[in-house]
């Protein structure tokens, strides 16, 4: 009885290895929805990083293995998540149903402050955010201990303005960026500190080996239809500013990202026509 414990034990781990281990095959898929065009549908394997889009009768391939999830995404569908198991590498069409994202409208509130169209009237209604002035008679003297106590330096160039008057440029300074909505804000600071950096290390890498790194050549070849020979010049072709790019390398961006690519594959097609 132990004996048959321990080798359902070590069988159990055995095939848990195996699975782990096993390499991932091309899967053949299909999307299917009720009256929604299904082409251009990302699908995104979780588990590989890989992703790949849907053709126009929704058919997709993608290289999976038992227990990747794949997600799938569209903006006029709800995004959808599969886990893949053994038996779905023994159809030869892996069919995934999506339900169509039904957007409701804000609903609209007609208050009597509505604008009429009357200039005079309207401008009465609208309320109206006053600027604190700036006190321009406050007056500050630097000082310098080198010439004594309380010598003012009369010669020196920032003491005086051009019009015989000496202001406060850090209160001026500070007034205005009250007006213009600045504020020290030390995690806004932060947080664009880190935006720098990131795009930093966008930059460090070109257009070609991002898009590399984010999707596999299977994609480009027979997702895009982008002829082997052609695979350079077309990541040529659809390269963009590093301050667009790292907008579109955001986690949240890559259905965005995938679209902009089957534009200009669709595009690149259009101008290399034999």
């Amino acid at each position: 009885m132990k004996q048959n414990s321990i080798y359902m034990v070590f069988l159990l781990f055995s095939q848990l290895f195996f699975s782990q281990n096993k390499q991932r095959e091309i899967m053949n898929g299909k999307i299917i929805a009720d009256s929604m065009s299904v082409e251009n549908i990302t699908v995104f394997n979780i588990s590989s990083n890989v992703g790949a889009v849907s053709d126009y009768n929704g058919k997709f391939s993608i290289k999976a293995r038992p227990k990747d999830t794949l997600f799938f995404q569209a903006l006029s569908f709800v995004s959808k998540k599969y886990v893949i198991t053994e038996k779905d590498f023994y159809v030869n069409e892996l069919e995934i149903r999506l339900n169509i994202n039904i957007n409701e409208l804000d609903e609209v509130v007609i208050t009597p402050m509505s604008l009429t169209g009357n200039l005079e009237e309207d401008t009465k209604k609208i309320k109206n955010y006053g600027l604190s002035p700036i006190d321009m008679k406050k007056k500050i003297y630097y000082e310098d201990a080198r010439y004594g106590r309380g010598t003012k330096i009369t010669t020196s160039p920032d003491h005086f303005a051009p019009n015989g008057s000496s202001f406060d440029l850090k209160l001026i300074g500070k007034q205005i960026g009250k007006w213009l909505g600045f504020k020290n804000n030390s995690k806004k600071n932060a947080l664009k500190v880190m935006e720098e950096r990131r795009l930093h290390d966008i930059q460090v890498k070109s257009f070609a080996d991002h898009m590399k790194e984010r999707f596999s050549y299977n994609f480009f070849v027979s997702d895009l239809k982008i002829r082997k020979e052609d695979f350079t010049t077309f990541l040529a072709y659809a390269e963009m500013p590093s301050l667009e790019l790292a907008e579109y390398l955001k986690a949240e961006n890559e259905l965005q990202l995938i679209e902009y690519l089957v534009k200009k594959a669709k595009a690149f097609h259009e101008e290399n026509k034999e």
